[in-house]
């Protein structure tokens, strides 16, 4: 829901954005109403499946999807998780996420895909939705693919275990091979809007700063109740008026600084 607003508010400023759906276990970019289609489309799986039977990877061109959000949202492109559903399952089963990386190249097939990115679209954002928790797949999207991650998360103890493992691999690369230092966001989520007597939401607050060691407040959207949610609106494009659709401008604000390569946030 975060991304595909984000994303629909960059391309409504005129930034060139591709939308890729690597949360394989649970697709769902291609379920809001934009960005359905009628047909079957091939995506991530179906390239990794191609490169496991072929032995090279295939060209882009087919996976990319320009999609029509407004007339502002032109410069708009999805990679979807995987096609036809029939063999979509049977197909990700069958991925060695393990053996793909150790035996066949892996990390190389997922720089080849970075550069088609670059070269078929040419974006100035690459937006990847990633599942949570810690996976070889959530690896590829928080650690090998991004220069900067968006975390999202509720500011209770469970979360607080989970993130703080994340985050900490994440910085792992700094000291790695490579030296990439990646760029964290911390965005609160789902914050209930209700008065803070004794105060619960700050001292949390104060808890997850010190463990993952953030230097600046974190963002925060607020639960939003509202029967929109149900048919997945894009509130940056369809109520741009609405205090959710605010926060995610905050959001966009937040990334667009922290973005030399943009000539706003340069």
């Amino acid at each position: 829901m975060a991304l595909v607003n984000v994303g629909v508010e960059l391309a409504r400023r005129d930034r060139r954005v591709l939308l890729v759906d690597f949360d394989l276990q649970a697709p769902a970019l291609d379920t809001f109403e934009a960005f359905e289609s009628k047909e079957p489309r091939l995506g991530i799986v179906d390239y990794i499946q191609h490169y496991l039977e072929s032995g090279h990877p295939d060209e882009l061109d087919k996976y990319v999807h320009r999609c029509e959000v407004g007339a502002e949202g032109s410069d708009l492109w999805l990679i979807p998780a995987g096609g036809s559903k029939s063999v979509y399952a049977s197909s990700l089963q069958h991925i060695d996420w393990g053996d793909l990386y150790t035996n066949q190249n892996g990390y190389l097939l997922m720089e080849n895909l970075k550069q088609q990115w670059e070269d078929t679209v040419r974006p100035g954002y690459v937006l990847i939705d990633s599942r949570t928790g810690l996976t070889d797949v959530v690896g590829i999207c928080t650690r090998q693919l991004p220069d900067a991650v968006a975390i999202f998360y509720f500011p209770n103890e469970q979360n607080l275990r989970g993130v703080g493992r994340v985050v900490r691999e994440i910085r792992s690369e700094a000291e790695g091979p490579r030296k990439k230092d990646i760029l964290l966001h911390f965005i609160l989520s789902n914050v209930p809007d209700l008065d803070d007597e004794h105060p619960i939401l700050e001292k949390r607050i104060a808890k997850f700063e010190k463990q993952l060691g953030s230097k600046t407040k974190p963002m925060m959207v607020h639960r939003y109740d509202s029967l929109s949610l149900l048919d997945q609106t894009i509130f940056t494009s369809d109520r741009p008026n609405s205090r959710l659709a605010g926060e995610y401008r905050e959001l966009v604000d937040e990334i667009v600084n922290a973005n030399m390569g943009d000539r706003e946030g340069a």
